[in-house]
């Protein structure tokens, strides 16, 4: 059930878009389960109206098709739709990672230099918590790329860069990390070389960076749905 503040219909609506798109992107829902509508406003508490809205923009999306009385079909995002959703990702972000180069405040570094330091500790710990790492992970994530959004200055390109990022989110990396101490480690070094970077006030470095972390990441997704969809 969702708590905390009230909602209205359209947040909610978004709400749940994003939480379907991360459950079926790291394949806690699998494509080709179907999602029914009473099922999910009793699992999320809700009614059943953002529900069906959620579930539309999902479909015009390309993730999910609803049938009549019987739900959605999960169809998921194809290989290619990650590798493009990917690359236009790594373009925008890249010129986000280029702008904060130039003009990101001392406080904007400090942010980027200590988003990853408690998920390190964790990580760095003998046996630590999943569940605690996935949420420290997440918290780490959201809070690096938004600081490099910030730091940008440019207002347009966030609002652009948030809409692109409501159809490949940044949490939906995880689960491919979780399976490999490395890529989790090399994941944390590309947020690294981000930083920086951008510290060295080195635009065009900050975008090369920025733009390999991305399309590496998208790549792998790509790779592990195509899997997924043949195994």
């Amino acid at each position: 059930m969702l708590t905390g503040p009230s909602h209205d219909t359209q947040s909610l609506s978004d709400f749940l878009v994003a939480e379907l798109q991360r459950r079926i992107l790291n394949g806690r829902i699998p494509v080709g389960s179907w999602l029914r509508h009473e099922a999910l406003a009793e699992e999320f508490g809700v009614s059943r109206t953002p529900v069906r809205e959620a579930l539309r923009v999902l479909q015009a999306q390309g993730i999910v098709t609803i049938t009549k009385n019987r739900g959605a079909l999960v169809e998921g995002l194809s290989g290619r739709d990650i590798r493009e959703l990917g690359e236009v990702r790594a373009e925008l972000e890249g010129l986000a990672a280029a702008q904060a180069a130039e003009q990101i405040t001392e406080t904007g570094i400090a942010e980027l230099r200590s988003a990853w330091d408690e998920f390190e500790a964790a990580l760095d710990r003998a046996t630590p918590a999943k569940a605690d790492l996935e949420r420290l992970w997440a918290d780490a994530n959201s809070r690096f790329h938004r600081s490099v959004w910030e730091g940008c200055g440019n207002r347009q390109l966030v609002i652009t860069i948030i809409e692109v990022s409501r159809r490949l989110p940044t949490s939906s990396s995880y689960a491919i990390y979780a399976r490999s101490s490395r890529l989790m480690r090399e994941n944390l070094q590309q947020h690294r070389d981000i930083t920086a970077a951008i510290s060295a006030h080195n635009p065009q470095g900050a975008r090369r960076a920025m733009s390999h972390h991305i399309c590496s990441t998208a790549e792998r997704l790509a790779q592990w749905a195509e899997k997924d969809r043949t195994s």
